[in-house]
């Protein structure tokens, strides 16, 4: 790994930057183009009757329930200012901005975070407008409502959430770690913003409202983007969340870092080979659009954004193969961390990749978790 002097994405720059709107999101076109996201959740339920393995009643009911935190968090406390429960009479008085970045690493570890970091906030990767998917699920703001943070919100933390490796391997029947990931990151967002607000200060959580949490991420010195448009960890690969919390708490930015990603990734395509939808792109970067929920003036590997979104339709559930098969994608063990040396200065990039398939690394789990024991027949109500 080795720290920069600004994010890797800077040298693939090659016009203006501008902000996006979030109703231009492949979510948020979901939910004008057909109400996907509901479709796509009425359509699990009917896969219940069907007894598909990997998409049954006892499978369907766990991502559900992995959810019910998201759900709750997001309707009451998520993308929005909020007030001190108890301190509304005093300020932390002379906070020091190196004491109060270890104090708040510290904190937002012990709420659950796996991998913590801060940079000064990017305007450009604030969304212009809400989008019709976060403003559905959290009531903060209508749909086309402009997006514009007080300037004094200068700092972001954000924090990692890992993912389990054995269970997002079932993937894509239902996989519930996704779910449940969304619940800790409104936990840890929400608690966190509640610490910094009893100390006298500002703060708004968030997942993935308000801004693109990828470059912030990458800014805060937490990874690299990745040829299937998601954050690469050096700690996990792609198996994260990302949560994030604003406020206007004096802290020192982290610094940018590249781990080896972008030139693995241009050496290996097996997630664009293996995506059921073919929205992953392979060969070189470009820095054009395919449609309006790519932003153009950077090279990168653009996603087919609703491609995606309408296998996972056709699928009953979202689709992680792409973080499945990756090769960054294992248990982070000390043998693998010893691997991931070699792939972090590029070296055997291809034979890595070749052998990680040979040995099924990332091949599907077709265990049923519950339906060995328990008969997974239904009666309606």
């Amino acid at each position: 790994m080795r720290l920069l002097p600004e994010p890797s994405y800077k040298k693939f720059i090659t016009g203006e930057l501008k902000r996006f709107d979030e109703r231009d999101t492949g979510f948020s076109r979901g939910v004008v183009e057909g109400n996907k996201y509901t479709v796509m959740h009425e359509n699990s339920v009917r896969n219940i009757e069907k007894l598909i393995p990997g998409k049954t009643i006892l499978d369907h009911a766990l991502w559900v329930a992995g959810r019910t935190v998201d759900y709750i968090l997001r309707k009451k406390e998520m993308a929005r200012e909020g007030a001190p429960i108890y301190n509304r009479g005093y300020r932390l008085e002379n906070p020091d901005p190196s004491a109060m970045t270890k104090i708040i690493k510290e904190v937002a570890l012990w709420l659950g975070a796996d991998l913590v970091g801060v940079t000064k906030l990017n305007p450009l990767w604030i969304y212009t407008h809400w989008g019709h998917h976060n403003a559905m699920y959290t009531s903060a703001a209508e749909p086309g409502i402009p997006i514009n943070l007080p300037e004094e919100y200068d700092r972001v933390i954000v924090m990692i959430h890992e993912m389990d490796h054995e269970r997002l391997r079932r993937t894509p029947a239902v996989e519930s770690e996704t779910d449940i990931m969304y619940s800790k990151m409104g936990w840890c967002a929400s608690s966190l913003a509640t610490y910094i607000r009893e100390l006298g200060f500002r703060a708004i959580p968030c997942g993935n409202e308000l801004g693109l949490s990828i470059p912030m991420a990458i800014d805060a010195g937490l990874g690299e983007l990745s040829r299937m448009g998601l954050l690469m960890t050096r700690e996990f690969g792609p198996r994260v969340r990302i949560s994030k919390v604003f406020t206007n708490l004096p802290l020192l930015p982290d610094t940018p870092v590249e781990i080896g990603i972008q030139r693995f990734c241009e050496k290996c395509s097996v997630c664009a080979e293996h995506c059921p939808s073919r929205a992953i792109m392979s060969g070189p970067r470009t820095d054009k659009a395919w449609d309006r929920s790519n932003s153009a003036g950077i090279l990168k590997w653009p996603l087919k954004a609703m491609d995606c979104f309408n296998w996972w339709v056709a699928n009953g559930t979202h689709c992680s193969i792409c973080i499945r098969v990756c090769p960054w994608n294992k248990p982070n063990t000390l043998f693998h961390r010893s691997i991931r040396l070699l792939a972090e200065r590029n070296l055997f990039t291809k034979g890595l990749v070749f052998f990680d398939e040979l040995l099924g690394y990332g091949k599907q789990d077709k265990r049923n978790d519950y339906s060995a024991i328990q008969d997974p027949s239904v009666t309606k109500l």
